[in-house]
């Protein structure tokens, strides 16, 4: 009877492990949208489905025609990436409006990343409004690590409408056409103030995957990504997220001021410091006392005129990120005269002003009496310029304190 037993037993066995393996195939079926169906992003939308990234709307549907917001771009970025959740304390820019937002985590990692930078929103991200394609071209560039561009390149685009880009952008959508994120359109413009559809964004993501293949192959394997030899098999290295440097200086600022300069910095491994004077490449050692380092530091600029700082700051694995703020330094204006301690009333006094460093600027003579500051039209005959000149005093007192110079 036993043995009768066993074939029936083997029999069920055999079949419910063919039922488990046919139920376990039923969960590695890709997902698939119906609106994704013929549209010419189709591909795009199936590769971003396998990996995870896209997961549709509720109503199942993938919707590749809607335009997109900045919020639903910002997810798709931080996933393709495969970016950590956030932690608070490493989030260096704060925008107002994206708290308890459905994006706010993918934001603030984008943040951390150094994908999205300060200076390129504002104060506000405004996550459900459409974000534009330089923005998207932006932060593309930067999440394959090619945020700094070559600075001997020219930048020609290619695109008529680039016109009214910023250099840096104009860099972005440089690079974004090397590597083929950015393919512009049929009329030859690039539209970067429009807004993009979801497909369109789909497409860029794929696009982005296979520039970071393409900068694989064309960079030499660095020290820290060959394998140690202690067998193990990770077979890549750590993620190391783009250098973040920033630092600001006052408007203006005279030739005896000291300024302090504190950068606000992460993934920074070293900083090069360099100098434009009105417009111009000058030896930052000729124009400023002191020294300053990737901690900043404190300098008094001995120059005039405009003074352009620049911070070149990267991470350990040679990402660069430059920063520049410009200051208007102005020399300090001294003046000098001579008075007798006596005059009369009836006699000329001649009044030399000698001054340094005035440039253009004018001269403002005040007047004091016994103390008290009087009307230099009524206390005196005659006119005072730059020079000095020769006057007249019309009343008895004393002393006149001083004539003054603003």
């Amino acid at each position: 009877m036993n043995e009768k037993m066993k074939r029936p037993l083997g029999i069920i066995l055999v079949v419910c492990l063919v039922v488990s393996l046919l139920a376990g195939s039923v969960y590695a079926v890709s997902r698939y949208f119906e609106d994704a169906k013929g549209h010419w992003a189709e591909e795009a939308i199936q590769i971003l489905t396998d990996k995870g990234v896209i997961s549709g709307y509720p109503d199942g549907l993938v919707h590749p025609d809607a335009i997109i917001t900045r919020g639903e771009f910002a997810a798709l970025v931080a996933r393709t990436m495969e970016l950590p959740e956030p932690s608070e304390s490493e989030v260096t820019i704060h925008f107002t409006d994206i708290a308890g937002h459905w994006s706010e985590q993918y934001v603030e990692a984008l943040i951390i990343a150094g994908v999205i930078q300060k200076g390129d929103f504002g104060t506000k991200y405004l996550p459900d409004e459409p974000i534009t394609r330089m923005e998207m071209i932006r932060m593309l560039v930067r999440a394959i690590g090619k945020g700094d561009h070559d600075e001997s390149c020219p930048c020609f685009t290619g695109f008529s409408d680039d016109g009214g880009l910023r250099d840096e952008d104009k860099a972005c959508v440089c690079t974004g056409k090397k590597y083929g994120i950015v393919d512009g359109y049929p009329d030859g413009t690039v539209k970067p103030d429009g807004k993009a559809t979801r497909a369109e964004a789909f497409e860029m993501l794929v696009d982005a995957d296979k520039a970071k293949e393409q900068i694989k192959k064309e960079e030499p394997p660095k020290p820290e990504d060959k394998p140690s030899g202690s067998g193990s098999n990770s077979g890549g290295s750590s993620y190391v997220p783009a250098p973040q440097f920033s630092f600001t200086l006052p408007k203006t600022a005279y030739t005896v001021d000291e300024i302090e300069i504190k950068p606000e910095s992460r993934y920074v491994s070293g900083v090069t410091w360099s100098a434009l004077r009105n417009g111009l490449p000058a030896e930052l050692s000729e124009l400023a006392d002191g020294a300053l380092t990737a901690n900043g530091g404190k300098v008094k600029f001995t120059q005039t005129g405009s003074i352009t700082l620049i911070a070149t700051a990267k991470n350990s694995r040679g990402a660069t990120v430059t920063h520049e703020q410009t200051i208007s330094i102005y020399p300090v204006v001294t003046a000098d005269f001579i008075l007798p301690e006596t005059a009369h009333t009836d006699t000329a006094v001649a009044v030399e002003l000698s001054t340094e460093n005035l440039g253009i600027n004018s001269v403002v003579w005040s007047l004091h009496k016994d103390g008290v500051a009087a009307d230099i039209g009524q206390a005196l005959t005659g006119e005072l310029d730059s020079t000095g000149g020769t006057v007249l005093f019309n009343a008895k007192g004393g002393p006149l304190s001083r004539f003054r110079t603003n």
